[in-house]
């Protein structure tokens, strides 16, 4: 495979990548619940849900809750945003020791 076939197979598995599965406003709860903010950012490793999948990803973290964590990322050419559960998420020095999936897929996933 040519170098501009790469290219374009992975664009197009970009393009049909579904968005991510975050948090609801009701499961934050940022009432009783507010949202700290820290700069600069924590670096992590989180579980990501997609539909049909999950990804282990290395992001950072600039806003968290008592419960959740809004994990920052880049996914090749995009930038994603998306607030998960706390224990989804490890600090990535924590992380240098362990022997992790990077990715499940569900038996209906694209490949």
């Amino acid at each position: 495979m040519s170098s501009e076939e790469f290219a374009a197979a992975l664009q197009a598995q970009y393009a049909r990548r579904a968005s991510p599965i975050g948090l609801t406003v009701e499961e934050l709860d940022f009432e009783h619940f507010p949202a700290k903010n820290g700069y600069p950012g924590i670096p992590v490793k989180a579980w990501i849900r997609f539909p049909n999948s999950a990804e282990l990803v290395d992001g950072e973290v600039f806003a968290w809750t008592a419960k959740a964590v809004e994990v920052t990322w880049k996914d090749g050419p995009v930038t994603y945003r998306t607030w998960v559960w706390s224990s989804a998420v490890t600090r990535r020095e924590e992380m240098m020791n362990r022997n992790l999936g990077e990715r499940t897929r569900g038996s209906n996933s694209i490949k």
